[in-house]
């Protein structure tokens, strides 16, 4: 038998896995789930690290027929590893995939972002029996066995429409972006500027940044009332490697949000590039430019944290935020959680607590929090509300009755896109709105 082990490979900043001890996964290759392990392979959810991709393929080629591109963080690819370290990808495009294998059977699933729907097939090898003809090949003579694939229909309801997606990686640590404009029908869609809505999660092991439509649906109703929607992943979010998952120890706060301030730094230059990539294709396609002096932050969980965060300490980037179910205080949440990114030091948990900073709020802040969120507890947004109460600093807290840490109601989550929009709406939540016309308001504060 074989020992089939994980490995965090500092030296070449890669997710492995070993036989014996052996690497056989290559560098670059970042293991995200191993699916299933036999005696000849090991099937696995990988994400590829392009600049770091130590892969040669016994005839030289990508092993995705000769075009890598877009096999990297944002793609979850099903590969098939023999213990010798040859690759196998069993997913070409680029999307979200996973898979069940069970004998000669494999069921890939997933999406991508040319279809709305999931997309799933059924493969399996018929093997030739004793005393039997083999089946028929591709005519080379050289296989003895064929594989089947078949889709499986999914009859489910689409959304209607594709999200008008762009991606971009901005900054000094080339983050990986989604920039999210108006539909072609909506009344901004050939706006000259529009105001920047920050979407992020950004915090550790959940990316956002992904080739999967369905992670950008909500993001264009933002995007069409008005919005130029960016969402960012930085560093902790997992997908490029040990030392970027380890960034963020000890101080997810200030990594986490620098990250943020980062992407909306180098926001106008990409928006341009990618306007000047398109320019064949004429206004269509056109993205509307970023008004920086109009950035706002909606997020959940720990998105919630950013927003309040960014409101709290960048008040000179972000405007105006509604923060969801923040963790405020870290000596609140799950010790499995928290003693993985902030260790035991009680000085790491006090300077990444955000209660200490309320003092210093000087642009509108919505805090959101069901009062049956038993992940993220309400303590966390009453704790904030009250710190901001002692320091004299007004914010707006809507308490949820009946809604766990996800909005489990369709009507409440329905409602809290329309009252959070109408909050960056308000007077005093202006330097976030567009007018009708297309072209941003003027500052209210």
């Amino acid at each position: 038998g074989r020992l089939v082990c994980a490995l965090n490979d500092m030296d070449a900043d890669t997710n492995r896995l070993t036989v014996d001890g052996r690497p056989f996964t290559p560098a670059g290759w970042q293991v995200r789930e191993v699916l299933d392990v036999t005696d000849e392979d090991v099937l696995a959810v990988v994400q590829r690290t392009p600049e770091l991709d130590g892969y040669e393929a016994p005839d030289g080629l990508s092993p995705w027929r000769g075009d890598a591109d877009g096999h990297d963080a944002r793609s979850f690819d099903v590969v098939s590893f023999d213990y010798d370290g040859n690759a196998l990808p069993m997913t070409a495009r680029p999307g979200s995939w996973s898979a069940s294998r069970c004998g000669e059977g494999l069921v890939i699933s997933g999406r991508d972002m040319d279809s709305a729907k999931s997309v799933m097939s059924h493969s399996f090898t018929m093997r030739p029996v004793d005393g039997g003809a083999a089946p028929e090949n591709d005519g080379d003579g050289s296989a003895a066995m064929s594989t089947l694939v078949c889709p499986i229909d999914n009859h489910a309801a689409e959304p209607g429409f594709a999200p008008n997606v762009r991606f971009a990686r901005l900054g000094e640590h080339r983050l990986y972006t989604a920039i999210i404009a108006p539909s072609a029908d909506s009344p901004y869609a050939k706006a000259d500027k529009l105001p920047v809505l920050l979407k992020p999660y950004g915090g550790p092991g959940f990316q956002q940044v992904v080739f999967n439509q369905a992670y950008y649906w909500d993001a264009q109703w933002w995007a069409d009332q008005g919005f130029l929607v960016v969402t960012a992943d930085g560093r902790g979010t997992t997908g490029r490697g040990p030392r970027w998952d380890r960034e963020i120890f000890e101080n997810m706060k200030d990594v986490t949000l620098a990250d943020q301030v980062e992407a909306v730094h180098a926001l106008a230059q990409a928006v341009e590039e990618l306007n000047r990539g398109t320019a064949q294709d004429g206004d269509a396609s056109r993205i509307p430019a970023p008004d920086l002096d109009k950035v706002c932050m909606i997020g959940w969980s720990y998105g919630g944290f950013l927003s309040a965060l960014a409101v709290l300490d960048a008040p000179d980037v972000v405007k105006a935020a509604c923060a969801g179910a923040p963790p405020t205080d870290w000596t609140l949440y799950d010790t499995h959680y928290t003693e993985r990114y902030l260790g035991l030091d009680p000085a790491a948990y006090e300077r990444n607590s955000i209660i200490a900073d309320a003092p210093k709020l000087a642009r509108p802040l919505m805090l959101i929090h069901g009062f049956a969120d038993d992940n993220v507890t309400i303590a966390h947004s009453l704790r904030l509300s009250q710190a901001l109460m002692a320091a004299g600093r007004p914010h707006t807290f809507l308490p949820l009755t009946g809604i766990t840490h996800m909005t489990n109601d369709p009507v409440v989550a329905e409602n809290l896109l329309t009252l959070q929009r109408d909050f960056l709406s308000r007077r005093d939540a202006s330097v976030c709105a567009a007018s009708a016309t297309g072209t941003a308001t003027e500052s209210e504060l």
